[in-house]
């Protein structure tokens, strides 16, 4: 009986010996090398945003009427959105009328007079004065141009840091506003000159009448005709104002800000709406610096999300800007990142600004890479790898990865299309050990 124990002991050893060194089959899933499309990209979270959005200012000084459009409303191109009370331009108007109307009636009955020693120096005196008001308003002409050539340089230089992010909106802002400002004030002391060159011309015919006592009164039609230019001047100024009266929407889209609310009186060149461009919907996506340098300006995006409703939509990399900032993610680690534009078509979709869009910038693409799952690879010793299946063991193998995707990684070197790999290795498969596959 002792002897048949021991035998039987003996047995189930070498048994338990024979299986460990044979290893049990370990189940694992099998994928083989294929062809396939391959591409890099980067997935970011964006947002969208209007490109162009134009300030509607007071076209000139008085009492804005009370604006009716709200933050949110959309407007359409020509629409009226704000007001200037006509009443004081209209009364102007109307007085000036009623000069250049009696002019004309003393051109009709001017009879000849005698002039008076007073009334040639008081005609001297007009002429001295009415050469220096003159001086005076081309001087405020030329100040004029020159602040208003300044202006137009500095918010051109503006406009281009802008567009490159590099300035603030507010200063951009401010910038469109005094040059548009300083426009209006170009153009009003130009007509200012006008209307003292006229003045000089009737003071100096008036004198001229007086001091050589001319008895035929066709001068005195000259004056008046004079005087009616000068009116007419001024007439012109007044008339363009009134058209400027009714403010009209630049550009077709939402009203972005409303800065004036209340029936106020302004200077010209007050900020009333901001209105932004709906065609020129564009998105704007941060990208982490580190990653940034993949990326190039006419890159294919793919643009997805829950407003798209389970749409994908295609645009491409616009620009890129040329510095980098700093933001804390949602996970509170501080990042760098670099602003890019992405553009695509809103006319399907209607997007509007602020939307929230899932991106991805394709920065690679293999269409026909010999390729294995991604989850297939790993890394071994600073090298990718992966375990090769031959003659059912694991087989652990070198292999060189080109691009890169959620997907699918290219192999460049150490496998061959229709070799078989474990899909997805286990962290305690080992090289040599026996596999089966599922």
């Amino acid at each position: 009986m002792k002897r048949i124990v021991l035998g039987a002991v003996v047995m189930l050893a070498l048994v338990s010996v024979a299986l460990g060194v044979r290893g049990r089959a370990v189940p694992v899933e099998l994928a083989q090398v294929t062809a396939q499309p391959v591409r890099e990209y980067i997935s970011e979270d964006a947002t969208t945003r209007l490109a162009d959005e134009y300030i509607v200012a007071m076209p000139v000084s008085g009492t804005v009427e009370r604006i009716a459009f709200k933050v949110g409303d959309m407007v359409a191109q020509g629409q009226n959105v704000a007001r200037v009370d006509p009443f004081g331009l209209e009364q102007q108007i109307k007085g000036v009328e009623a000069l250049v109307a009696r002019a004309r009636a003393q051109i009709d009955g001017v009879d000849a007079t005698k002039p008076k020693s007073e009334e040639i120096e008081s005609a001297a005196m007009r002429v001295r004065e009415a050469r220096d008001a003159e001086r005076i308003a081309q001087e405020e002409r030329a100040m004029a141009e020159l602040e208003y050539g300044e202006a137009a340089q500095d918010y051109t230089r503006v406009r281009a840091l802008h567009e490159k992010g590099a300035v603030s909106q507010a200063h951009y802002d401010e910038a469109e506003r005094l040059f548009q400002q300083l426009g209006h004030n170009r153009e009003r002391a130009a007509f200012a000159a006008q209307a003292a060159t006229k003045g000089r011309e009737i003071a100096e015919l008036t004198a001229k009448r007086v001091a050589e006592s001319v008895e035929d009164n066709e001068y005195l039609r000259k004056v008046y005709q004079a005087e009616i230019e000068r009116l007419g001047a001024e007439l012109e100024v007044m008339k363009k104002d009134l058209r400027k009266a009714t403010v009209t929407a630049p550009v077709t889209g939402p009203i972005i800000e409303k800065y004036v609310e209340d029936e106020r009186v302004l200077t010209a060149g007050s900020p009333l709406l901001k209105i932004g461009d709906l065609a020129s919907i564009e998105i704007e996506c941060d990208v982490l610096s580190e990653e940034v340098g993949r990326v190039q300006v006419g890159n294919a995006v793919e643009i997805s999300g829950k407003a798209l409703q389970g749409r994908t939509i295609s645009g491409r990399v616009a620009r890129i800007y040329p510095t980098g900032f700093k933001k804390i993610s949602s996970l509170g680690i501080e990042q760098q990142r670099v602003r890019t534009i992405i553009a695509f078509d809103n006319a399907d979709v209607n997007l509007r600004a602020g939307t929230s869009v899932e991106v991805k910038t394709i920065t690679a693409e293999h269409p026909d890479a010999l390729a294995v799952p991604e989850r297939a690879t790993f890394r071994y010793e600073r090298e990718w790898a992966v375990f090769a299946v031959r003659r059912g063991r694991a087989r652990l193998t070198p292999v060189t990865i080109g691009l890169k995707d959620d997907d699918w990684a290219e192999i460049i070197d150490g496998l061959s299309q229709g070799d078989t790999v474990v899909a997805e290795p286990t962290n305690d498969l080992e090289d040599g050990a026996r596999v089966t596959g599922y």
